[in-house]
C-alpha cells in the first residue's frame, strides 16, 4: 500500500527503535490517525502486515485506546476537561458553552466536518483549569468569552496559538521554594543542550561515569529519594533489586504517562528541562548496566514528546546517548514512546504491556520488573520526577538531598496545587512541608472562603478535612493520618464544594479507565458510579450510604492492581467524613452550589 511520504518514513523508522516489531503497533495507529483523521480497516490490514500481526490483534488492541478512533472526527477536535480540577473551576460550564455554540454533543461532529467535541477526562492542565484541547494543542484558564474567540478564529480556519508553556510552572518564587528540579524552569531556551551545559549538565553523568555502578545505587539509597509517581518506594533500594548477572539485556523505562487527576508536574519537567531527564536516566541505566531505555509519554503530550525528541538528538550529536559515550566504553540508546490514551497505562506493569504493543493490562506480580519486566527482563522504572532528581543527588551526594526533607522522605517535591486557590501552579517546596502553608503559598483559600477539604495526592488519595490539613506533606506523615502523598497533587476544596458531586466526579473516572479485567473493579466502579450519579442527582435513598460503603470495602485489595483501590480510598474517605451530605441529598435536591467556582462569570 502506498502511503504518503512523512507517514512512510514515520513508520519505518518505527520499526528500528523495538527488538521486537509489535511494540510498533500503538504509535503507528496514533501517527496513522494523525494523517488521515481515523484508523480506517484498510490502514489496520496494512500495519497487521507490516509488524506480522492478524487484524484481530490490531483491532483488540486499537479499541483498548480512548485516543484512536475508527470513524473520522472533525477538522478540529475539541476535547474539553471536565475532571476534578477543570470541574471546580468551570469545566462542564465550557463543556456546555461549546455544545451550545456548536450545536453538538459528546462525540458530535458539525455538519460540515469542522468541529467535533469531546468531553475527557484529565488531560494534564490542572493548574490551568478549565482547559482543552484542540488536536494536540492546550487551551488553558478559559472563559466562555475566551471560548468564542478560540471558535471564531477556528472557523476562519486559523488555529491560534496554545498556551506557550504549563500554566503556574512559572510565577515568582516564593521565599519558602528549594529550587532543585525546576531551577532551570525559565531561563530562555532552558530545553536545549546549550543551556543545560551552561548550568552543571551532565557533569553529574560525567561523575557517575567515573565511579563505580554500585556506589551510584549506594549514593542514591543514602538520599532517601523516594518514587515520586505515588508509590513512594526508595529508588535505591528499586535498583538494587537489579540482577548483576543476566544473560538477558538490560532496560530503563522513564514513566511518563502522568493521568492522575490534578497531576501535571512531569509536564514541565519534561517542557522545560529534557535534558535533566535524560541525564537521570543514563545515571539508572549506568547503575544497572542498562543500554536501552524509553520514555513512555502519554498521547496527549505531543508537543512535549516532540521537545524530548529534539533532546535526545542533540544529547546524541554531543555523545550523551549512543557508543562509548564520553569516551568511558558505556553505551546507551534511548528514545520516546507515545502512549494513546488510558490511565492504566501508568502502572508500571500495565505501561510495559503497552510498549510491548498490546493493551494495557497489569501483570500479575510477584515478579517484580526489576526481574522479569520489558519483554521478559530486568527493568528499572521510575517516575519522570523520580529520574529528574537523580543527577542533582550524583552532583552534589546522597546526604545533601537527604538533608533537604524529613527523615526517610528525602529531597524536595513538585506540588501541583489547583482548585479553589488563588494561585493554581507547581511549587518546588522541601518533602514534609506544611499542607495549610502551601495552601498560602498558592495564594489561600479563592475567593476569601473557607477550606472545607483537600485531595492531598491525586484523585486516588483519601480526602483529608480543613481541621486535619495541619500536616507535614511526605509519605509517611500522610500515611500516618490515613492518606498518602501520591502524585503530589493536590487539589482544594472550599466550603461550597458538594462532596458528593466529588465523589461522583471521581467515581465516574476510574469507572470510564478501568480496565475490566478484574471483576470487582470492572463492576465495583460501574455500580458506583450509576448510585453516585443517581444520589447527586436527588434520587438517593438512605439504605444507598452504608452500601456506597460496603462496594467500595470490597474493592479494596483485590484486584490486580491499584485502580480498585484508587476508586474505593477517596470514596470510602468521603462518606467516612462527609456523611450528612449525602443524608441532606435525601431531600431530593443538593442543597449546595455547583462543585465549581463561577469561573469568568462575566463572561471575560
Amino acid at each position: 500500500m502506498e502511503l504518503p511520504t512523512q507517514l512512510e518514513a514515520k513508520l519505518n523508522e518505527l520499526l528500528k527503535r523495538y527488538p521486537h516489531k509489535r511494540s510498533a503497533l500503538v504509535p503507528m495507529l496514533l501517527y496513522t490517525q494523525d494523517q488521515f483523521g481515523y484508523v480506517s480497516d484498510q490502514m489496520i490490514e496494512e500495519i497487521a502486515r507490516r509488524l506480522e500481526l492478524n487484524v484481530l490483534q490490531v483491532t483488540e488492541t486499537l479499541v483498548y485506546y480512548s485516543m484512536l478512533r475508527r470513524e473520522p472526527a472533525g477538522r478540529f477536535h475539541l476535547q474539553v476537561c471536565t475532571n476534578v480540577s477543570c470541574m471546580l473551576r468551570g469545566g462542564y460550564r465550557i463543556l456546555e458553552h461549546c455544545q451550545k455554540r456548536l450545536g453538538i454533543g459528546h462525540k458530535g461532529t458539525t455538519p460540515d466536518r469542522r468541529f467535533s467535541l469531546e468531553e475527557v477526562e484529565c488531560i494534564g492542565a490542572c493548574t490551568g483549569a478549565p482547559a482543552m484541547q484542540v488536536n494536540y494543542d492546550f487551551y488553558e484558564n478559559l472563559t466562555p468569552a475566551r471560548v468564542d474567540e478560540l471558535l471564531e478564529k477556528l472557523h476562519s480556519g486559523v488555529q491560534p496559538p496554545p498556551v506557550p508553556h504549563t500554566s503556574g510552572a512559572l510565577h515568582p518564587r516564593h521565599p519558602d521554594e528549594l529550587p532543585v528540579i525546576s531551577r532551570r524552569f525559565g531561563i530562555p531556551d532552558s530545553c536545549t543542550l546549550k543551556v543545560y551545559r551552561q548550568h552543571d549538565g551532565y557533569k553529574a553523568l560525567e561523575r557517575a561515569l567515573k565511579i563505580k555502578p554500585e556506589e551510584i545505587i549506594e549514593e542514591v539509597k543514602q538520599s532517601n529519594l523516594r518514587g515520586r509517581g505515588g508509590a513512594g518506594f526508595p529508588a535505591g533500594v528499586k535498583w538494587g533489586f537489579v540482577p548483576k548477572e543476566t544473560d538477558k539485556p538490560k532496560y530503563v523505562i522513564a514513566n511518563a504517562d502522568e493521568s492522575e487527576p490534578g497531576t501535571c508536574k512531569d509536564r514541565p519537567l519534561m517542557e522545560f528541562d529534557p535534558h535533566q531527564l535524560i541525564e537521570g536516566m543514563l545515571i539508572a541505566a549506568r547503575a544497572v548496566d542498562a543500554h536501552q531505555g524509553y520514555i513512555y509519554i502519554r498521547g496527549e503530550y505531543r508537543y512535549v514528546m516532540n521537545i524530548l525528541d529534539e533532546a535526545i538528538a542533540e544529547a546524541y550529536e554531543a555523545g550523551y546517548l549512543g557508543k562509548n559515550i564520553l569516551g568511558s566504553g558505556f553505551d546507551f540508546e534511548l528514545c520516546t514512546h507515545t502512549g494513546a490514551g488510558a490511565y492504566e497505562c501508568g502502572e508500571e506493569s500495565a505501561l510495559m504491556e503497552s510498549l510491548e504493543g498490546k493493551r494495557g493490562y497489569p501483570r500479575i506480580r510477584p515478579p517484580f520488573p526489576a526481574l522479569v519486566g520489558l519483554y521478559g527482563c530486568p527493568t528499572v522504572i521510575n517516575n519522570v520526577e523520580t529520574l529528574s532528581s537523580v543527577p542533582a543527588v550524583i552532583l552534589k551526594g546522597g546526604k545533601w538531598y537527604a538533608s533537604l526533607g524529613t527523615p526517610k522522605n528525602g529531597g524536595t517535591r513538585l506540588f501541583a496545587v489547583s482548585g479553589h486557590v488563588n494561585r493554581p501552579g507547581i511549587y518546588e517546596l522541601p518533602m514534609g512541608y506544611n499542607l495549610l502553608k502551601l495552601i498560602e503559598v498558592a495564594g489561600g483559600v479563592a475567593n476569601g472562603k473557607k477550606l472545607k477539604a483537600v485531595i492531598p495526592g491525586g484523585s486516588s488519595t483519601p480526602l483529608l478535612k480543613a481541621e486535619e490539613c495541619d500536616i507535614a506533606m511526605d509519605f509517611d506523615s500522610l500515611a500516618k493520618a490515613g492518606s498518602m502523598l501520591g502524585s503530589g497533587a493536590v487539589i482544594v476544596l472550599d466550603e461550597d464544594t458538594c462532596m458528593v458531586d466529588v465523589a461522583r466526579r471521581i467515581m465516574r473516572f476510574y469507572a470510564h479507565e478501568s480496565c475490566g479485567w478484574c471483576i470487582p473493579c470492572r463492576e465495583g466502579t460501574a455500580w458506583l458510579r450509576q448510585m453516585l450519579d443517581r444520589f447527586h442527582a436527588g434520587g438517593g435513598r438512605s439504605e444507598d450510604i452504608p452500601l456506597v460503603s460496603e462496594l467500595s470495602q470490597n474493592m479494596l485489595g483485590k484486584t490486580f492492581c491499584p485502580l480498585g483501590d484508587a476508586a474505593a480510598m477517596p470514596t470510602i474517605s468521603i462518606v467516612k467524613k462527609w456523611r450528612h451530605e449525602f443524608e441532606e441529598h435525601l431531600n431530593g435536591r443538593c442543597p449546595y452550589k455547583p462543585a465549581e467556582v463561577l469561573a469568568g462569570a462575566d463572561g471575560k
